[in-house]
């Protein structure tokens, strides 16, 4: 019994897997087995969908795999001691930045915003939308708005459209309520050819 459990648990959580294209802040594609779930009508948008629905992110040079913790009380906040989380990503893509999130034990069925953070030293903060408030030379994108499943879990394989460029980001998962950083990996590398 105790087996059949943890497999119906492990089937229903990856039942919520999903294939999500970010083109701009306000155009989402949802990608499922049968259809695209957006109206795409430029060629670019096109081309990054099929690079998208192509990568198949699996363990290769051009793949990185880095944990997501919790960030330091001074500018987060902790859910639990058992939080965490993973991002599988290409360090090179065409037209943007692809990976594989899977978030675990955070607060259930609760929305959270995913970021890409800049640094006005480092590469990429100037191409990416938003400005910091209160510090207009660094920049960052709450690229999406996610919601965790009935245990606080999350998966899902993104696309975020991004002007060429090399990239040098912080990536955050942050409480829409305050919008406190609740998980982060420090800066990394990535390049948008």
């Amino acid at each position: 019994m105790k087996y059949l459990l943890i497999i119906a648990t492990l089937f229903y959580s990856s039942s919520y897997a999903q294939n999500i294209i970010v083109l701009s802040k306000n155009e989402k594609c949802y990608l499922d087995s049968i259809n695209i779930k957006c109206k795409v009508d430029q060629n670019y948008k096109l081309e990054f969908i099929n690079n998208f629905k192509n990568e198949k992110l699996k363990d290769s040079l051009n793949t990185k795999r880095a944990k997501l913790i919790t960030p330091p009380l001074e500018w987060g906040k902790k859910v639990s001691d058992t939080t965490y989380g993973e991002i599988a990503y290409c360090n090179s893509f065409p037209s943007g930045f692809i990976t594989d999130l899977s978030l675990f034990n955070l607060l259930p069925e609760h929305t959270y915003l995913l970021t890409l953070n800049g640094n006005p030293k480092l590469a990429g903060n100037n191409l990416l939308p938003d400005t910091v408030p209160n510090y207009n030379i660094e920049k960052y994108y709450d690229f999406l708005s996610i919601k965790t499943d009935i245990y606080g879990n999350y998966h899902a394989r993104i696309g975020v459209y991004l002007k060429p460029s090399e990239y040098n980001a912080r990536f955050y998962v942050k409480d829409t309520n305050g919008f406190k950083i609740v998980l982060y990996h420090d800066y990394f590398k990535f390049d948008v050819r």
